[in-house]
């Protein structure tokens, strides 16, 4: 099985890491490009939209990770059309019904409630992305509960690379400003709408008539309180760029929001593996029970604390020079933001695993309970912190409020199923880490990407230290070398 993991999270990698890169592409072109204050309204749209995506989705995506272990089987008689037929038309009618309902309530807000008539245009464009977006989107976790990364990872980095050039063309060329970046993302879920629908009629998975109600109310009463769950995760996420905007202004948002990228960069390359273990465990549940299945993901949070803590350590000891290189001097107080941020935001990367009991038995409904009780934790916490320590504040009510929602997660989840730590191995990590920046501080290196050099080399001390100390690690590479 970590084979089998191995093999399909390289190739996620390779997608999500192609995609990481092109946004360190993108990071300081945009930073630079824009004014403080218009990335500043990029980030307030960004966060907005974020909160309309899970409700548009209704859970749906999470749903077909879920019931298509049933579905292949055996214990939903259904055929193959009918479970990509009325997954697909669900996420078509969710997206048309809330964007209808999004793009209704910008004309009625107009220009004077959202600050301006160019402001309302970007929410206008953002908000016609939404109708589509979902059905859009919906082949994505087709192809991984499908097993079939090569796809999955193809059709991302074409749809990031065209996204991307876009972008670049109408912002640069036709000289669009922010439109232009709302426009190409506009356009490529039209491309990738008509792209889903060709490709489930080419495999015959697309028949109206195969079209099931009962399958989708089961769907929809499994993924529904999700929603809640997201936007209430989300509040803990983003929500705290709209408190700074009301007691701090745009351009401290930009500010955040620079520190907070970096951070979500490095989440998002650990959390990779991710896309691999909610289809092999729920797999794997079905076939073997109950003490596989907290086997395999007692070993995979381990594989994933091994890469996230040392990741959070030299994130947060040269997050200031990075910001510097990626983002230029003006944002450089972001980088005390970074210390944070790295824990809450990487530790919550493993997610998927801490909340595995709760998904597998369909107890979605619980997930509301720390969702919640932590982004009611984050909006208070930041009316009391930011007017005392600035957007600092708004820093440390995330910490906070991250680490009670992933404490309550694994307190819940535990009642269906024991991950364990692997508390030796968490001590290597971080003596390791520890190890790996005091020897790199005595590096002097002065260059345009030193600080780049000086970050390889604290990984190679890491993995070097690690070889050394753990004996796990010495096997897992002599295995490689045979």
């Amino acid at each position: 099985m970590s084979k089998e993991l191995f093999r399909q999270s390289s190739w996620y990698f390779i997608g999500y890491g192609s995609g990481v890169i092109l946004s360190l592409v993108g990071f300081p072109l945009w930073t630079r490009y824009f004014s403080v204050q218009e990335y500043g309204m990029l980030s307030l749209i960004a966060a907005t939209i974020s909160f309309v995506g899970p409700i548009s989705r209704l859970g749906l995506s999470k749903a077909v990770l879920r019931f298509f272990s049933e579905f292949r089987s055996g214990k939903r008689d259904i055929p193959q059309s009918s479970f990509y037929t009325t997954f697909f038309i669900g996420s078509l009618a969710s997206g048309a019904c809330v964007g209808v309902l999004f793009l209704g309530a910008i004309l009625v807000l107009g220009p004077e409630g959202l600050g301006g008539r160019e402001t309302q245009v970007l929410f206008i464009l953002a908000g016609m992305s939404i109708l589509i977006g979902p059905s859009s989107t919906i082949y994505a976790p087709f192809l991984r509960v499908e097993e079939k990364p090569k796809q999955f990872v193809s059709i991302r980095i074409f749809r990031t690379f065209l996204q991307f050039g876009l972008s670049v063309i109408l912002v640069f060329v036709f000289v669009l400003g922010l439109r232009g970046i709302y426009i190409a993302a506009l356009t490529v879920n039209i491309l990738m709408l008509l792209f889903v629908v060709f490709m489930l009629r080419r495999q015959n998975k697309l028949k109206l008539s195969a079209f099931s109600p009962g399958l989708l109310f089961d769907a929809l009463r499994f993924g529904v309180p999700l929603i809640a769950a997201q936007l209430a995760n989300h509040i803990s996420n983003i929500g705290d760029r709209f408190v700074i905007q009301f007691l701090l202004g745009t351009e401290a948002v930009a500010v955040y929001a620079v520190g907070y990228g970096l951070t979500s960069h490095l989440k998002s390359v650990l959390t990779v593996i991710m896309f691999v273990v909610t289809p092999m465990y729920v797999s794997t549940w079905e076939k073997h029970g109950r003490g596989k299945t907290e086997e395999f993901l007692s070993s995979v949070l381990d594989y994933y604390l091994m890469a996230a803590i040392p990741g959070m350590i030299l994130l947060s000891v040269f997050g200031r020079e990075i910001i510097v290189l990626l983002a230029s001097a003006k944002y450089e107080s972001a980088g005390v933001l970074i210390p944070y941020l790295a824990t809450p935001l990487v530790l919550h990367g493993a997610i998927a695993i801490y909340t595995a009991g709760i998904f597998i038995h369909k107890k979605t409904h619980l997930i509301l309970y720390f969702t919640v009780s932590a982004g009611i934790i984050n909006i208070i916490l930041n009316f009391v912190l930011i007017p005392a320590m600035g957007i600092v504040g708004a820093a440390v009510a995330t910490l906070i409020s991250y680490l009670f929602l992933i404490v309550l997660a694994n307190i819940l989840s535990s009642k269906f199923l024991t991950i364990r730590l692997n508390y030796r191995g968490i001590f290597n990590y971080i003596v390791a880490s520890m190890v790996a920046v005091l020897l790199v501080r005595f590096v002097n290196i002065d260059m345009v990407f030193g600080i780049l050099l000086k970050v390889t080399i604290a990984v190679l001390i890491y993995s070097g230290v690690m070889i050394t100390i753990d004996h796990r690690i010495r096997c897992k590479v002599q295995m490689v070398f045979k």
